[in-house]
Formats: C-alpha cells, structure tokens, sequence
C-alpha cells in the first residue's frame, strides 16, 4: 500500500472518530448500586421538622455515573448518641446549625467516599453493607417539608443504638452535577464528514 493510500485511509479514520464520538453524552446524575428497599417506622425529632417523615428508602451503594461535584447538607439529628458525617476530609457534625453545607467538592465517577459514625465507636462508610443495628437508608430527595428543599438523595443515619432503626439519627442532604465536557463546535461532524468524502474521491483518482 502506498504512501497516498495510508493517508487516505488515516484521513478517513480520524474524519469517521470525529463524526462519530462528536454526539456522545454523559450520564449526569446519582444511582443506588445493589438497591435493597426497606421500611421502617419513628422517623421523628428534629429531622421531620426539616424534611417531613420518611417511612421507606433503600440500602445500597450511592454511585456518581459521571465525574462531577458533590455537595452535603446537614438536616438534622434525632439521637441519644452524637453522631457526625465525614467526606473527603471535610465533616458535618451535631454542632453545625441545619443546613450547613459541604461546598460542592469535585468527585470521579464511582463509588462516594462518605461515611457516618457516632461516639461509640459504630462506623459505616458507603460500600459497607448496613445492619439492622448501624447502617444508613438512601432516602428519596424530594423533601415534604418547604424548610428542607430539595435534593437528589437524603441519607438517614441509623447509630449503633439498639433502641430503634429509624434512619434519623443524623441526616444528610446530597446534590450532585455532571461536569459538563467541553462541547465540539458544531460546524465540526459537519467538516469531519467532508474530509472523509474529500479522502475518498482523491482515492479513486490515485
């Protein structure tokens, strides 16, 4: 094969990627991995001043399906324990006012790295299968009470207390968004296809 037929051909290729991959896109949200529904009862206290009462959620792994920036607000806690969250060395704790916030943080796509824990020594960090005892529920993000807003995910704390699973020993707000890639010119499928067309008819006069 000769010189003008391998840059032909590698004109052509990189006309086709162009094209191509010019329309791909990003998933842009949070998802349960392993998702394990569950309901429960008490969901009391401070918590459902802020958020209204929940009753049902799931188990299972929060995962980004895209890079993106992560955000964690604090909702409240109702427990006899005291209980914090921790995420990418920064921390919401029973002393921080409703509604404090972690700035949103630049994550990859994947797993979140978060845990809860409280003064007993009881820790779970997501990934970690919860128990009847000490776990976490991923709760639906469209709170019932105005004073709470609205998120993608609210995670309900359950300490190590055997007194009660109610998932509302500390709770956490969660809003994430995609990082939007930088967006192809528009005019360029349009030029990636013409160089391929170009390429083919000068084939054919070699």
């Amino acid at each position: 094969m000769n010189k003008t037929k391998l840059s032909a051909l590698a004109t052509f290729s990189i006309a086709t990627t162009l094209f191509l991959t010019s329309g791909i896109a990003q998933a842009n949200s949070l998802s349960i991995l392993g998702p394990s529904a569950i309901s429960f009862t008490g969901y009391n206290g401070q918590p459902s001043t802020v958020t209204g009462s929940y009753s049902s959620g799931f188990l299972g792994t929060l995962v980004a399906n895209a890079p993106g920036t992560i955000s964690f607000t604090y909702l409240g806690n109702e427990s006899g324990f005291i209980n914090s969250f921790s995420f990418g060395g920064f921390a919401l704790n029973e002393s921080n006012a409703v509604g404090d916030t972690i700035a949103p943080v630049s994550i990859g796509a994947g797993a979140v790295d978060f845990a809860f824990s409280d003064n007993q020594g009881g820790s779970i960090s997501n990934g970690t299968a919860s128990t009847p005892t000490l776990g976490f529920a991923i709760l639906d993000g469209n709170v019932a009470s105005p004073n709470g807003g609205s998120f993608d995910f609210v995670l309900g704390f359950n300490d190590s207390s055997t007194n009660d699973a109610d998932y509302d020993d500390f709770v956490v707000g969660v809003n994430y968004a995609t990082i939007s890639p930088v967006p192809l010119p528009t005019s360029l499928p349009l030029l990636a296809a013409s160089l391929g067309i170009f390429t083919l008819a000068s084939r054919r006069r070699v």
